[in-house]
């Protein structure tokens, strides 16, 4: 039995991450179990490398600004648990996450006494929002990929619409070392009469094409052709005559808010421009470029591909200036590879430490061009104690050491 909120999500967090299966046979009996009922709802379904968080975030915007009831489930969070299960964007309240994670115990329990298992961290995570939504009877639920998509816990259900934002290397140890082989994981959302709309490298197009046509199911393709860049700071761009203005920096966001414009077109012909555009520009999705207190920035650039997409945003939206980096990250990821591409567009790197029992010293990874400090706040300090008024700094590698900056960071 649980008794509070805390109590409930330090249970569920202890559960196991991943377990090995070669189908979603446990995830499909538990759905059934349950008799979750999401037949009045649309679903939307977003995979991919990086993008993904912000897409949902746009979608859920747009939907709001229509008038429509939205669930969204994303992952990890940043600073609550409650982050990854929202309705109309709000994070859900720690009565209902009680009782909702209550009650999934309880059924943990029966599950194991009928199928002689229990379910895993992300298996039992994906049930509770696909509850929360039922319940909620939301118009339209967001449902973001947690790690691949093929065998993914939210591949469970059919989706009206397939989304696949940019395709780069990361989780390599589940998902393959190849483009194509991480291609072949995110493609296992697409059922057979879906529809897809992707905003992936056009190198990967004739490689999706042929998988779509074996579905077989449709697909849409969009890439910066697509687009012209307005301006950097605010963020806007035009797409068939029509001009959009974003909060959020970065150039791979123009990316992520053209797939959002599609999949609205796509899903609810009837929403107007002028809602497309008022629920973009009032959109919010933290830790992406967030300025945490003037020219010191969080960005969640958690592999080498959104390093990647973070050297073309300060290349443009910092133009002039000295970019300094703090950066940490956990040991699943390349780190060698990251702290090389961050070289390219930085004159300092100072490498740091956090609290997770994930964690991995990084000194091994560190070359004399580096900085060592173990403390994160300690080093931000030492930074901002040397920096003149032409240099910007931005935290950014894991995403739970930007959480872990974003929770603590001096008010």
């Amino acid at each position: 039995m649980l008794n509070n909120v805390n109590e409930a999500v330090q249970w569920i967090e202890k559960q196991v991450k991943f377990k090995p299966k070669t189908d979603l046979e446990r995830m499909r009996n538990a759905y059934k179990m349950l008799g979750i009922k999401l037949d009045h709802i649309k679903k939307i379904h977003v995979a991919g490398t990086n993008g993904k968080g912000s897409v949902c975030s746009y979608l859920t915007h747009i939907f709001m600004e229509q008038g429509l009831k939205v669930g969204t489930y994303t992952s990890p969070y940043l600073v609550r648990f409650n982050e990854r299960i929202r309705y109309q964007f709000i994070e859900i309240p720690d009565d209902e996450l009680f009782e909702l994670i209550q009650m999934i115990y309880d059924f943990n329990i029966s599950y194991e006494k009928t199928f002689g298992e229990f379910l895993s961290f992300f298996e039992l995570l994906t049930l509770m929002s696909l509850l929360y939504f039922s319940n909620k009877k939301v118009d339209v639920m967001i449902m973001e990929v947690g790690l691949g998509g093929l065998l993914d816990a939210t591949n469970v259900i059919d989706y009206n619409l397939s989304l696949i934002c940019s395709i780069g290397f990361d989780h390599m140890k589940q998902l393959g070392n190849t483009l194509e082989s991480i291609s072949f994981n995110k493609l296992g959302i697409l059922k057979p009469d879906n529809h897809l709309i992707t905003t992936v490298d056009p190198s990967l197009h004739a490689y999706f094409k042929d998988y779509v046509a074996l579905v077989p199911a449709t697909a849409e393709y969009y890439t910066f052709a697509d687009v012209e860049k307005r301006s950097d700071l605010p963020l806007s761009f035009s797409h068939q005559d029509v001009t959009y203005e974003l909060p959020l920096i970065g150039d791979y966001q123009i990316l992520n808010a053209l797939l959002s414009i599609k999949a609205v077109h796509y899903l609810y012909p009837e929403i107007s421009t002028k809602t497309i555009q008022e629920g973009l520009k009032k959109t919010v999705w933290l830790g992406r470029l967030e300025e945490v207190e003037p020219h010191i920035y969080i960005d969640g650039a958690h592999n080498t591909h959104a390093i990647d997409a973070l050297n073309v945003t300060v290349e443009n939206a910092f133009k002039g200036k000295s970019v300094w980096i703090l950066f940490s990250a956990l040991g699943d990821k390349d780190i060698p590879g990251m702290i090389k591409k961050i070289h390219a567009f930085t004159s300092k790197i100072v490498v740091t430490t956090f609290p997770d029992s994930r964690f991995q010293d990084l000194s091994p990874f560190l070359s004399p061009t580096e900085t060592y400090i173990p403390n994160a706040f300690e080093a931000l300090k030492k930074m901002k104690g040397e920096r003149d008024k032409n240099t910007i700094i931005i935290i950014t590698g894991s995403l739970h050491f930007i959480g872990y900056i974003k929770q603590n960071y001096p008010k």
